[in-house]
């Protein structure tokens, strides 16, 4: 099993029970989905794309492991990429879904 296949279960675990997440592949990568919206995403390098908003953005790459979110060599202010290592432990990733449940969870759900 791969790191980004290792991720996407441990995710599954803590996002189960909610009946508000989907999962969808995208980026070439696996997208959990808040309301249609994208709340987390594995990427191909295991990194977790996490929508937050721009300021909780901002706040977050003080961070280590975390950096803006860049895609086709643009950077995304409402994103974060938070590198495999800061992902160790549940609770860590717990926090980081948090983050982007918080910001998601206040958007219009979408299609």
């Amino acid at each position: 099993m791969t790191i980004s296949e290792q991720l996407a279960e441990r995710i599954r675990g803590l996002v189960a029970l909610d009946p508000r997440v989907t999962e969808k592949r995208m980026f070439g990568g696996i997208c959990f989905l808040l309301n249609g919206r994208i709340l987390i995403c594995i990427r191909r390098t295991g990194s977790l794309l996490v929508q937050c908003g721009a300021a909780a953005a901002a706040e977050a790459t003080r961070q280590p492991g975390v950096t803006p979110m860049t895609m086709a060599g643009r950077q995304q202010p409402n994103c974060i990429d938070v590198d495999d290592d800061s992902l160790e432990s549940d609770d860590r990733l717990r926090h980081w879904i948090g983050v982007a449940e918080r910001y998601v969870a206040g958007l219009p759900p979408k299609g």
